[in-house]
């Protein structure tokens, strides 16, 4: 499970609270992969992290862009190999059904695992952008 942490904080509400939901949303992932609950269950919850993410990712893009912030091109990048990776996941999903629940737990870690190395190394790059437009 992941735990969300005060140094996960952009300083930006909005942003923030959207991380949170996908830590969320992951969480959720984890624990229905976890119960053994049904497929249907486990689309609806990839179902809405990837479009909880695309949205996400809209928001973040047009504020690093707003504020000028260097490192917003790369954070677009990072964002498109994410959803990339997401289809791919999906993909394999639809054409292997009997291994979707080990497609979804591998799917599951990999985007916890992006999620916090993202936020860590591109989207807290958002508080020094922010600082210098004040």
């Amino acid at each position: 499970m992941l735990t969300w942490s005060p140094e996960f904080e952009t300083g930006v509400a909005m942003i923030d609270n959207d991380h949170q939901q996908l830590v969320k949303g992951l969480n959720d992932l984890e624990r229905a992969l976890a119960d053994g609950q049904g497929s249907a269950k486990i689309a609806n919850l990839l179902a809405f992290l990837e479009k909880y993410a695309a949205e996400h990712f809209r928001r973040e893009e047009d504020c690093m862009q707003r504020h000028r912030c260097p490192v917003a091109a790369a954070n677009e990048k990072a964002h498109q190999q994410f959803m990339a990776k997401f289809a791919s996941a999906k993909a394999r999903i639809a054409k292997s059904p009997g291994s979707s629940a080990l497609v979804a737990i591998q799917t599951q870690r990999e985007l916890s695992d992006w999620i916090v190395q993202h936020i860590l190394r591109v989207d807290l790059h958002i508080k020094a952008c922010i600082g210098e437009a004040r």
